[in-house]
């Protein structure tokens, strides 16, 4: 379904003659060829000790004869006998120094190996010569400059420890494809499973055994992984896979293959990417998320921004730069999907891009390239995004994190701190593990952190359908907006430097406002708030959080106009309502002064409700307490800004 990226390529290349028995310029002796018959014959019977044997007494025969070395190191590539394996073609320069089936597969063997000085001397020789294929040329070539960009890196290393993350979440098959909610306490990813089948011919050559990719889900109890379960609704009998969730656990998006809810054609073995919601606890049945996200074409790998409007996603589609390209597609506020936007030559190359992963702080993109050089088939890259909206070029994310194989499928947590990517290297229990590390400091993107709790009636305690707004307190833009399910919950993420509003409101209910100040954030610890709401009744009150004035002053800042503005709707929307606008100080300054501004800024408040929202001067009073209604003892910088406060009762 993913192509080739599930399959760790050998990065041995046997460029030149790739079959056995085909002769290069030296003419074996017949003696010679009887022998290597015998191998071959050996060889594809698997019986490779004998196969080895008569390549032995071949070469006895025939020093200069090409085929029994290729053969040897072919066999002992795939027992993984490196050293065996480069004995072989180090055997024959011996006795042809300059054989270019050699030079190559030599090069190729000891570049895969971490040889990489050696390689490039056996790429140079092999270079040094005339009459050479120019597309060889150009790929021996391009792994030259591969080797130079290898050696800096491996000069210049960065910190990297991979854990692996336990038997709760890998098992004996492969894992792959980590994705995250923002609390960093639920992953969904791919496993690979296997399936028996059972031959009704019972023909002994048919493979028991078939693979499914199924999506599961491990949630974090006491900082543990628990054993990961099928995700509920989601799974059936063909493959889902490379799945992302959004960071707030509402949506999840995935590949499939099997046809299931497409319109119009396309090519058979093409994938599509579905979507699904959750619903109160519950997955609703994915859904194809239809054009222009998908095509006739492959699309794949998909993942969402932290505001879940963009979706980023992998396609071969006609237009892009070549191979397999990372796009983008906007949900627009009527909630249909904006335009499939190519990310650009910044990001994506004439070979092939995969796995996008975009960090919650929205700024900074990581994903897979071929066509960058670096220091495997594929390598993981990061792009920081610039002001006008588009990626900066990609940069490399480093040795040893990549390696000469290939690297794919990385995500990092909320913090920036602790990354996940699959591996099938050291400490794995079964093909790819999943594996989390350190990100070095570089490589990190922004912080970011969260809001979470549950919205509930203050004298029930019962939860409540709700909506839920986080405003930029700066532009006035709407962050996310969402709608709360009966459970109530919410998961908001809340990447820094910037200050939210926070509006959460329901029918027959007073709004709950505050206010969370991340404009200079440096810490990663989470808002864990459960949200009251008081009913709509007399003698009800709240206060509100967003409402600013500059020191001793009582003209309203306009980075209260979104509050108050939600403050009209809530009074549009409920007619009968009457209500007492209060204003409170903090004991400095005389209590008369006090009771003043209080007053005023109560006035103010009272003023723009009429002015702005047409609100009838008969539903509102102002009145002003100064600081003999204190919610905190003024003893403290933290204590006097509690008390500094606008608030609304129900009258």
């Amino acid at each position: 379904m993913f192509r080739n990226i599930f399959i760790i390529s050998l990065t041995v290349l046997l460029f030149s003659i790739a079959v056995f028995g085909q002769e290069g310029k030296h003419a074996p002796a017949s003696r010679a060829k009887d022998l290597f018959e015998k191998a071959q014959r050996s060889y594809y019977k698997k019986d490779y000790e004998q196969a080895i044997a008569y390549c032995n007494k071949a070469k006895e025969v025939d020093h200069l004869y090409e085929d029994p070395y290729k053969m040897s190191g072919t066999i002992y590539s795939l027992e993984n006998k490196y050293e065996n394996e480069k004995a072989e073609y180090l055997e024959l320069l011996k006795y042809d120094p300059m054989n270019t089936m050699c030079l190559v597969n030599l090069g190729a063997i000891l570049f895969k190996h971490g040889e990489f000085m050696e390689a490039k001397k056996y790429y140079g020789l092999y270079l040094s010569k005339n009459g050479l294929r120019d597309e060889l040329r150009k790929v021996i070539v391009d792994r030259m400059k591969r080797i130079d960009v290898i050696v800096k890196f491996e000069q210049h290393p960065v910190d990297f420890n991979p854990v692996n993350a336990g038997t709760g979440i890998n098992s004996k098959v492969s894992e792959y494809f980590p994705t995250l909610t923002v609390d960093g306490e639920t992953m969904y990813f791919t496993r690979k499973k296997e399936q028996p089948v059972k031959d009704p011919h019972n023909d002994p050559n048919v493979n028991p055994i078939w693979y499914n990719e199924d999506i599961m889900v491990s949630h974090k109890v006491n900082g543990e992984w628990q054993k990961a379960v099928d995700a509920p609704g989601i799974n059936t009998e063909q493959n889902e896979g490379a799945t992302c969730i959004s960071p707030d656990g509402s949506i999840m998006l995935f590949a499939s293959c099997d046809h299931r809810d497409v319109d119009g054609g396309r090519a058979p073995d093409n994938c599509d990417i579905y979507i699904s919601f959750l619903e109160n606890g519950k997955w609703s049945k994915p859904k194809n998320i239809g054009e222009p996200i998908n095509s006739q074409f492959y699309e794949t790998q998909p993942c969402i921004s932290y505001d879940n409007k963009t979706i980023y996603f992998v396609s071969n589609r006609p237009g892009g730069f070549g191979g397999l390209d990372i796009y983008k597609c906007t949900i627009q506020d009527d909630r249909t999907l904006g335009p499939a936007i190519n990310l650009g030559p910044t990001i994506n190359t004439s070979d092939e891009e995969c796995s996008p992963f975009i960090h919650s702080d929205d700024q900074t993109l990581y994903f897979s390239s071929k066509g960058w050089l670096g220091m495997g088939n594929r390598d993981i890259f990061y792009s920081r995004k610039k002001e006008d909206g588009n990626f900066d070029s990609a940069i490399n994310i480093g040795y040893p994190i990549n390696t000469p194989g290939d690297e794919f499928g990385l995500i990092v947590d909320a913090t920036g701190e602790n990354a996940y990517y699959a591996s099938s290297g050291k400490n794995s229990i079964g093909g790819l593990d999943i594996f989390t590390f350190k990100m070095p400091p570089n490589e990190r993107p922004q912080p970011v952190t969260y809001l979470k709790g549950k919205v509930f009636d203050v004298e029930t305690n019962k939860t409540l359908a709700a909506t839920f707004e986080l405003v930029d307190i700066v532009t006035g833009k709407s962050v996310i907006k969402k709608t709360l399910l009966n459970d109530g919950e919410f998961l908001i993420p809340l990447p820094s430097g910037k200050n939210y509003l926070v509006n959460v409101s329901a029918a027959g209910y007073l709004f709950y406002s505050d206010n969370i100040p991340l404009k200079d954030y440096k810490n990663d610890k989470p808002y864990i708030k459960d949200i009251p709401l008081p009913p709509l009744k007399v003698g009800e009150k709240i206060t509100l959080k967003n409402i600013f004035f500059a020191t001793d002053k009582f003209e309203l800042l306009q980075e209260s106009f979104n509050e108050l503005d939600r403050l009209i709707a809530l009074l549009n929307a409920n007619p009968t309502v009457k209500i007492e606008i209060s204003g409170h100080t903090d004991n400095a300054g005389s209590a008369e002064h006090n009771k003043e501004l209080s007053l005023k800024r109560a006035q103010s408040v009272f003023n723009y409700l009429v002015k702005k929202g047409n609100i009838s001067a008969t539903r509102l009073k102002a009145v002003g307490f100064g600081d003999t209604q204190p919610n905190a003892p003024n003893t403290t910088p933290e204590g006097m800004a509690q008390n500094r406060r606008t608030e609304i009762k129900i009258i």
